[in-house]
């Protein structure tokens, strides 16, 4: 064979092999950078749909809370409460608008809601700043919170069932579905009949008064986790325990051992404080289907369990029932006078009566003993001064949180048509310090 011809073809092979080589590798470099390129997009789209969710959530909460505070306005009875919500609803209405505009709706679709958001929110400062100068309303200021109220309400409930969609993983923001010349609004989205999502549990001042300081537990001895373990187990009980877990600790709210528990069929999370080795909490995790208990019966149960913890005097404020869990909210009482600072909130298994959840922070950050001012007013001073538009149904005394301070007030229960209403009067200076809205479905009770 020539030997030109064999050196030719071996070159040929080489640059045939170097060429498959350079193409592979370029290959595997487009398929590199694909994947790069399709991950940023993944990532990029999942940051959009969290802003998208995030602004749709707030949106529903924001013209809930509206709706929520006109209709407070229609019975409140102080100007200062008054003024109040008014900033309220200012603030809201801006909060619905900024939000509003991170939803891919498209202007056609948000025009009508947008018009009406700013309608409500000029009308909550311009009136706001007129009760500041000493003026009271008209009577076409309440015709237009009454007109107001109600589209607020009709807008909120569709919000709810718009959400309910959403949550099931309809794609409620790709366009179709409705038609964006009906009124121009989202409304058409809220059309299709659903049912209103259920509502969470929140007795009155549920959120209490949170500055850090743990009063109940000053001047505790520190205990160690053996000491910890011991407590816990003393707390839930012997009955039904299967284990208990020493899993860490943490310091939030308060430095606290971690355990995990094993109680007949639940499994719990649980945390003991490390000064003094009180129960903070106790979480489920786990289903409960069936109900074979009543609430009373559930509500009972909760209240013979605190009272064997040493909880003292308790009052039950609000129940709430989701699946087969019951959470009651308790406050505790000092000489007949409620004490909505120091709230334990227990969860009760309707299948068998089990202690399964307990939320103490509240009652270890303010319980300690009060000493109670005689009131100034009467019951009747105070019933006497509520709205005009409530009904009264009856009063007592209670100490309620705000602002970092306790204050002594009536609470008053009123009704204004098919709503309820609590009013608090400060039993010492007469003022409306609170007017929130109950606000009841079959499952429970939402205090706004």
């Amino acid at each position: 064979m020539n030997e030109s011809y064999y050196v030719a073809n071996v070159r040929e092979r080489d640059w045939g092999r170097v060429l498959t080589i350079a193409l592979a590798a370029l290959l595997a470099g487009v398929l590199a950078f694909s994947a790069a390129q399709t991950a940023k997009l993944k990532a990029a789209d999942a940051r959009i749909a969290a802003v998208v969710q995030k602004a749709f959530y707030e949106t529903c909460e924001l013209t809930e809370g509206m709706s929520v505070n006109f209709r407070k306005l229609l019975v409140a009875g102080e100007r200062g409460q008054m003024q109040a919500l008014l900033n309220d609803i200012t603030l809201q209405s801006q909060g619905a608008l900024s939000n509003l505009a991170l939803l891919p709706l498209g202007q056609e679709t948000v025009a009508a809601t947008l018009k009406f958001i700013n309608q409500a929110g000029d009308f909550a400062g311009a009136l706001s700043v007129r009760l500041g100068n000493g003026e009271m309303p008209e009577e076409s200021d309440f015709e237009t919170m009454e007109s107001l109220s109600r589209s607020a309400a009709a807008f909120s409930v569709g919000m709810g069932r718009l959400l309910e969609r959403y949550e099931r993983g309809e794609a409620v923001f790709d366009g179709e579905g409705f038609d964006p010349s009906n009124a121009e609004s989202l409304y058409p989205l809220t059309n299709p009949a659903a049912e209103y999502p259920a509502l969470l549990y929140d007795g009155p001042f549920s959120d209490g008064r949170a500055d850090g300081e743990f009063k109940a537990l000053a001047g505790l001895k520190e205990v160690d986790e053996a000491e910890a373990r011991r407590a816990l187990t003393a707390f839930v009980g012997a009955r039904g325990l299967e284990s208990v877990e020493f899993t860490g600790e943490s310091a939030i709210p308060v430095d606290c051992y971690e355990y995990a528990l094993r109680l007949g069929d639940y499994s719990l999370s649980a945390g003991v404080t490390k000064a003094g080795g009180k129960v903070l909490y106790l979480l489920c995790d786990s289903a409960v289907t069936q109900a074979n208990l009543t609430d009373a019966q559930a509500v009972d149960a909760a209240r013979a369990f605190l009272l064997s913890r040493g909880f003292g005097d308790m009052e039950m404020s609000y129940s709430s029932r989701y699946e087969g869990i019951l959470t009651v909210n308790f406050a505790a009482v000092q000489n007949g006078v409620i004490l909505y600072p120091d709230l334990v909130k227990v969860q009760v298994s309707l299948a068998d009566g089990a202690i399964i959840g307990l939320e103490a922070a509240n009652w270890l950050m303010n319980h300690v003993p009060r000493t109670i001012e005689v009131p100034a007013l009467s019951e009747s001073d105070a019933v006497a001064r509520i709205g005009g538009a409530l009904t009264p149904r009856g009063a007592r005394l209670c100490v309620i949180p705000e602002n970092g301070g306790e204050y002594l007030c009536y609470e008053v229960k009123a009704d204004s048509g098919s709503d309820t209403f609590l009013a608090y009067i400060d039993a010492i200076t007469g003022a409306e310090r609170r007017l929130m809205q109950v606000i009841s479905d079959e499952n429970g009770d939402l205090v706004m």
